[in-house]
Order: C-alpha cells, then sequence, then structure tokens
C-alpha cells in the first residue's frame, strides 16, 4: 500500500504543535493585520483556512501512520503461517521466530528483525514479543504477540496450536473487513447530506436573497430590513459547523477513531469554502 509510514507518539505531537502554531499566527494576523476581525466574510474564510492548516499535517501523519499499521496487519496471518510451517520441520519456537524474520513481510519485516536482535541480546522470547506489540501498537499484533508467547510457554503440538491462531486472526480480520464495508453506505451518506445542505442554500440565494439584493440595491418597496450578507455568513458558519461534526462521526464509524476524521473535516471545510467563495457570491 502506498503512501504509508510509522510515526511515533513523539513526531505525532511534534507535528500537531507546530501546525496549531501556524494555524495560530494566522488567524492572528486575519485579526490583527489583515483583513480585520469585522471583515466578513473575508475574515470568516481566513478563519476556517487557520484551521483547516492545523488540521492538514496531523491528517496526514494519522493517514499515512493508519496505512502503515493496517499494512502491518494484514501479513501478521503470514507470519503466524511461517512459523507454524517452520515447526513442522523440528525447529524450536524461538527458531522458528528468527527464520521467518528473514521472510518479507512487507513493514512488518523491520519490526521483527528488531525483535530477533532483541532476542540475540538475551531477550526472553515472550519480553521480545510484547515489545514487538508495543512498537507496532495495534489492536491485532497485541492479541497475536500474547497467543504467540502462550504457545511457546505451552510447548507440545504447536504446529495445530499455530494453524488455529492463524484462522482466529483471519476471522478478526474478516470481521474487520465486514465491518467496514457495512458503514461504508452510511459514510457517503452523511457527505450526501452535507451536499444537500449545500444545494439547498446555493438555491436559495439563487432563487431568493440575489433577487432581494437587487430589489435592495434598486431602491424597491421590499426588503429594506433584510441583511443578505448577514444570512450568507449565517449560512456559512452553519456549513463549517455541520461539515466539522460530519467529518468526525464519517471517521469514528469509519475507523473507530476521532483522528481518523480530520481528513473528512477538511475535505468538508474545503467544499464549504469553495462554494460559499465561487458559487455564491
Amino acid at each position: 500500500m502506498v503512501l504509508q509510514y510509522k510515526f511515533e507518539k513523539r513526531e505525532k505531537a511534534l507535528t500537531a504543535g507546530i501546525s496549531v502554531l501556524l494555524g495560530l499566527a494566522i488567524m492572528s494576523s486575519a485579526t490583527f493585520v489583515w483583513p480585520g476581525f469585522d471583515t466578513h466574510p473575508a475574515y470568516d474564510n481566513f478563519f476556517v483556512i487557520a484551521v483547516m492548516v492545523m488540521m492538514f499535517p496531523p491528517s496526514m501523519v494519522d493517514l499515512f501512520d493508519r496505512r502503515w499499521r493496517l499494512a502491518v496487519n494484514s501479513r501478521i496471518p503470514d507470519l503466524v503461517r511461517d512459523v507454524s510451517e517452520s515447526q513442522k520441520t523440528g525447529t524450536t519456537f524461538v527458531k522458528s521466530l528468527e527464520q521467518s524474520a528473514q521472510a518479507n513481510y512487507g513493514p512488518l519485516s523491520a519490526e521483527l528483525r528488531k525483535m530477533v536482535a532483541q532476542i540475540s541480546w538475551g531477550y526472553p522470547y515472550d519480553e521480545a514479543l510484547r515489545n514487538l506489540a508495543n512498537s507496532v501498537d495495534t489492536a491485532l499484533m497485541y492479541r497475536t504477540s500474547i497467543l504467540l508467547a502462550e504457545v511457546g510457554r505451552s510447548g507440545g503440538r504447536l504446529t495445530e496450536i499455530l494453524e488455529s491462531v492463524k484462522e482466529h486472526i483471519k476471522e478478526i480480520q474478516d470481521l474487520e473487513r465486514d465491518r467496514r464495508r457495512q458503514v461504508g453506505p452510511y459514510i457517503m451518506i452523511i457527505y450526501a447530506s452535507f451536499g444537500v445542505y449545500l444545494f439547498v442554500v446555493f438555491i436559495l440565494f439563487q432563487t431568493f436573497f440575489n433577487q432581494i439584493e437587487a430589489l435592495v440595491e434598486s431602491g424597491g418597496p421590499i426588503g429594506g430590513g433584510i441583511s443578505v450578507d448577514q444570512f450568507f455568513i449565517w449560512f456559512f458558519h452553519m456549513a463549517i459547523i455541520e461539515g466539522t461534526i460530519a467529518g468526525f462521526v464519517a471517521g469514528k464509524m469509519g475507523e473507530g477513531a476521532m483522528t481518523a476524521g480530520l481528513k473528512h473535516v477538511l475535505i468538508l471545510l474545503a467544499i464549504s469554502i469553495i462554494v460559499f467563495t465561487f458559487f455564491l457570491r
């Protein structure tokens, strides 16, 4: 899978901190330098852009890191299968782990080699497996490391046990894929509902507010008490609020984490700015 990279927690925190500082700098400039706090809708656009600047780097970091962990999870059944195959030849459990680390498991290979290096330094294999799980930091790897540690301690017919572990992991992955397929249409509904809101606002401005504004400018007898610009700002604010909430809901539903919703929020906020800037005024 392309565009995948492992980010440590410190790197994520550093990226988030720098992004927040850049966003605050843009907000401060828009408030005190140009265009000014009382200049609407220009100030509102700069405010949303500042929020997007805060979100963009963390969202990309989360996306690449999530893809990396997903790629690692996809190769765990292959690791367990190869360990099981090594056991059939009479190889010891620890030696099976060392041999498996020489195979190509994508991004998992580097983590396995770290684990084997720790074992060669005298770490107990169960501690090395625990360190592997902490490094990868996925629920599936935690479960797998615990199961493999128990397999190594149990002895006996390890091949049958490892085959059961592999089937268990595949069942977990199948359930996760089924969950993603099932929630996919609901995420599309979230985008569709947001699109409906923008379409209704577009129709209102084309058929009602723009005509009232034309009457006001021509000195007509109606519409004198209506501020079209104020309605424009209100609708824009509602779009930003709805897009932010809908984006986080989409991330939570689709991938089970609020941080996964950052990319959805960015998309919806960008659509809002484009529609309100180029199609409604």
